[in-house]
């Protein structure tokens, strides 16, 4: 696999494992940065790129959820 497991899919978030609530990739979009800020190597470039992808993906979902007329994007999560 070349790419990290994350899309956008009708305004949820999806890894390979299954969903992942929206403020929680958010969170793991963080968690992903500070390991790659502190990593080398290749774990560093895994971690990058799913930060890419989760930040993406994450993105993604927010403006799907709001042109669907959520005024809150995370209502859904709590």
């Amino acid at each position: 696999m070349n790419e990290a497991p994350f899309r956008a899919i009708g305004g949820a978030v999806v890894a390979d494992h299954g969903l992942i609530p929206l403020p929680e990739a958010r969170a793991l979009v963080a968690a992903y940065a500070r390991e790659a800020e502190t990593s080398d190597g290749r774990w560093r470039s895994l971690c990058a790129a799913r930060v890419r992808n989760l930040a993406i993906a994450a993105a993604e979902a927010t403006d799907w959820r709001r042109a669907a007329g959520w005024a809150d994007p995370d209502d859904g999560e709590r």
